[in-house]
C-alpha cells in the first residue's frame, strides 16, 4: 500500500513538473515574441509612413489629373459652341481643386495612425491534399 502511494506521488510530481516547465517555456516564448514584434514594429514604422505617404501622393496626383482633364473637356465644349457649359467651365476647376485638397489633407492627417497600426499577418491556410 505504501509502495502504491509512493508511486502515485512520484507520478503526480512528474506530471506537475512537466506541465509547469511547459507552461514556463510557452510564457517565455510569448515574451520573446512580444519583444521581437515591438522592435519589428518600431523599426518598420518609417517604412509604413513612407508607404502611406506615397499612397496619398498617388491619389492626389490622380485626382488632380482628373480635374485638369475635365477642364480641358469643358474648354473644348465651350469653344465648339456649347455655351451652356460656360458655368461648368468656371465652377468645376474650383470644386475639383477643393475636393482634391480635402482628400489630400485627410490622407496626410491619417498617415501616422495608419502607419502605427500593427500589421497582423494571418496564418497561411493549410494546402489541401489532392490524391
Amino acid at each position: 500500500m505504501k509502495k502504491r502511494l509512493f508511486v502515485l506521488a512520484v507520478v503526480i510530481l512528474a506530471i506537475s513538473v512537466i506541465s509547469v516547465s511547459a507552461s514556463y517555456a510557452a510564457e517565455k516564448e510569448g515574451f520573446g515574441t512580444k519583444v521581437k514584434n515591438f522592435w519589428k514594429n518600431l523599426l518598420g514604422y518609417p517604412a509604413r509612413v513612407t508607404e502611406e505617404s506615397a499612397s496619398v501622393v498617388a491619389d492626389t496626383t490622380k485626382n488632380s489629373a482628373a480635374v485638369v482633364t475635365n477642364e480641358v473637356k469643358r474648354i473644348s465644349e465651350v469653344t465648339t459652341g456649347d455655351v451652356a457649359k460656360t458655368k461648368e467651365l468656371i465652377t468645376e476647376p474650383i470644386t475639383g481643386t477643393a475636393e482634391t485638397v480635402v482628400k489630400a489633407t485627410e490622407g496626410v492627417v491619417s498617415i501616422p495612425s495608419e502607419a502605427a497600426k500593427e500589421k497582423t499577418e494571418a496564418p497561411a491556410p493549410a494546402a489541401a491534399e489532392t490524391k
